[in-house]
């Protein structure tokens, strides 16, 4: 889906649902790290609804080392990101 040149690596996926209220949401959360930028990514993705009306809901960026590993998951109580490196922890609250 997305074209370009530079690898990626580490990657986490995780699906986000809420059936609770009326208008509940699905949402694809995607954290990977890429090569030379060095970055560590994440964004989310709506996936309720249409195929047309679907956008990207959120995008970040944070400094990452491709030489060094990370991780990424979601919590789900409290809808934050949280992503684990050698050089710590990144919380992002996305609740």
């Amino acid at each position: 889906m997305w074209n370009h040149k530079l690898d990626i690596g580490d990657v986490n996926m995780q699906i986000l649902r809420e059936k609770d209220n009326k208008d509940g949401f699905k949402e694809l959360l995607i954290g990977y790290k890429t090569i030379y930028i060095n970055t560590y990514n994440l964004v989310v993705m709506d996936l309720a609804g249409d195929e047309d009306k679907r956008a990207t809901l959120f995008r970040h960026e944070s400094f990452q080392l491709w030489e060094s590993s990370v991780f990424g998951f979601n919590l789900s109580v409290s809808k934050d990101f949280v992503s684990l490196s050698k050089t710590g922890m990144n919380i992002l609250a996305l609740g």
